[in-house]
């Protein structure tokens, strides 16, 4: 934000003001939800470890990632591959 505030020679807070008019959540939050539905892609389409998958993610433990993810994705790492079953890339 910092960055782009000083590209557009506005403040941090009428950018961040302008971002949540426009996508309804502060920017941290729109990261975290694409964040997280990388992760569900990641469930889905590898056979990866949900630790693996946290690491990748940032996370360093494996329960961490469970409730961040559940808060968005409204189920468990385990609970959203189990209901997703695994897929291949097409």
């Amino acid at each position: 934000m910092s960055e782009l505030s000083g590209r557009f020679h506005v403040s941090q807070t009428h950018l961040q003001n302008a971002f949540k008019g426009v996508y309804g959540v502060p920017v941290s939050s729109y990261t975290r939800i694409l964040k997280m539905q990388s992760a569900a892609l990641r469930l889905i389409h590898t056979d990866a470890a949900i630790l693996e998958i946290a690491y990748e993610f940032g996370y360093s433990n494996a329960g961490k990632f469970a409730s961040a993810f559940q808060k968005i994705m409204g189920k468990t790492p385990g609970e959203y591959r189990k209901m997703h079953g695994s897929m291949e890339w097409q």
